[in-house]
């Protein structure tokens, strides 16, 4: 694939990318929740809670790229951190429960318009040295600074507040001079797996990511034994950071479908060991290698990886991979968690499918010559026997 140059570094691109992920990871998905319970009203109504914050986000998900209201990628960017860093703070006062609804429609509005943004105009701030490094080193960042064990142990105000300035120093970071396009290369890299195909890969690695995520942070034995402690964290944040380093390796020096499937084999491995108690260790070191691993490509796909010829096509494809494996996957997985308290293997092997079957109709397609001359010397081998 040829690709476009730009100037600069791209500390810019890794630092929104870390930004966006600290917000969604320590706020959106934990210190939210938190805020909730202590508030009194997790128990009976989260459901409607955060559905009210997944109907933001897949609503938003899919307008940010028709918006002209906000003709600049800048000032879409800016208007995104502006509502998810108000729903950071609005989140500190004493929400009641239509209060908690619009809070929680707004940060997944607000990570919605933020999101689809920046990974549809991701060439624009990572730069060309590297720009899949940039992706990796801002993911894996954040993982880190999500498990750095302070912070991941502080109260929710605490988490919230931090989460909005972030938020803040965003917006600060969209008014630096970004990188300078010196070339304009529509050349993209030919089409291996289709959009159908990726959603459907994703939304299974999603889906068994957040019902891994929710069931840990839900059983005690499993906690214990994954999350909690400083060694715990430490050493989740360092494979987090690891895992998302090599991702971006891979990605450039081979392509999407090996980093999911090692990102599957990973994270199924890890669901599979959470069924027995005695096994939790292991599994908290599958886990954050095959979420790092399929986050970095989750980011970089639309802008730097897809066979897209404009930014607008950028922008849809993006917009339908976050309103549907981000969003809907999500939502899937954590109804699984709260419904079931395990991950059943049929799940698992469906998963898996899912993840390799576009891996297979790719060899399928490159070595039909193959594999027909193959099954006719079967063929023949067994009439002539």
């Amino acid at each position: 694939m040829q690709r476009a140059k730009y100037g600069g570094s791209g500390w810019q691109g890794a630092g929104l990318v870390a930004i966006t992920y600290v917000y969604f990871l320590i706020f959106a998905q934990f210190a939210f929740l938190k805020r909730l319970t202590f508030l009194g009203i997790a128990d009976v109504h989260l459901k409607i809670i955060m559905a009210a914050m997944a109907l933001g986000g897949i609503l938003l998900s899919l307008l940010a790229p028709r918006l002209s209201i906000w003709p600049s990628p800048e000032r879409r960017l800016r208007t995104g951190l502006v509502a998810s860093g108000a729903a950071a703070f609005l989140a500190l006062l004493p929400l009641s429960i239509t209060g908690a609804i619009a809070v929680a429609f707004l940060i997944g509005a607000g990570l919605g318009l933020l999101t689809v943004t920046l990974v549809t105009h991701l060439r624009q701030f990572v730069g060309d040295r590297n720009p899949l490094s940039a992706v990796g080193l801002g993911t894996g960042t954040a993982y880190l600074a999500c498990n750095f064990p302070p912070f991941f142990t502080s109260t929710a105000i605490v988490q919230a507040t931090t989460a909005g300035a972030l938020c803040l120093a965003g917006i600060g970071i969209t008014f630096l001079p970004a990188p300078v396009l010196l070339e304009s290369v529509t050349v993209q890299a030919p089409r291996k797996i289709s959009l159908a195909q990726l959603l459907i890969a994703f939304t299974a690695l999603v889906w068994l990511d957040s019902a891994a995520f929710f069931i840990i942070q839900n059983t005690p034995a499993l906690k214990a034994g994954t999350w909690q402690g400083t060694f715990h964290l430490w050493a989740n944040g360092l494979l987090h950071l690891g895992a998302a380093l090599a991702s971006a390796l891979l990605l450039r020096r081979k392509s999407l479908q090996p980093v999911l499937i090692a990102a599957f084999l990973a994270l199924g491995s890890a669901c599979l060991l959470l069924l027995d108690p005695s096994s939790v260790l292991l599994a908290s070191v599958f886990y954050p290698i095959g979420v790092s691993l399929y986050s970095v490509a989750l980011v970089a796909y639309p802008s730097l990886l897809a066979p897209a010829a404009s930014t607008a096509e950028r922008g849809r494809i993006a917009g339908w991979i976050y309103a549907i494996a981000g969003w809907m996957g999500s939502a899937l997985g954590i109804g699984m968690g709260q419904n079931l308290g395990h991950i059943p293997l049929i799940f698992v092997v469906i998963a898996g499918a899912a993840v390799v079957s576009p891996q297979l109709i790719v060899i399928i397609r490159r070595r039909k010559r193959e594999l027909a001359l193959t099954g006719l010397v079967i063929l023949a081998a067994f009439f002539f026997d």
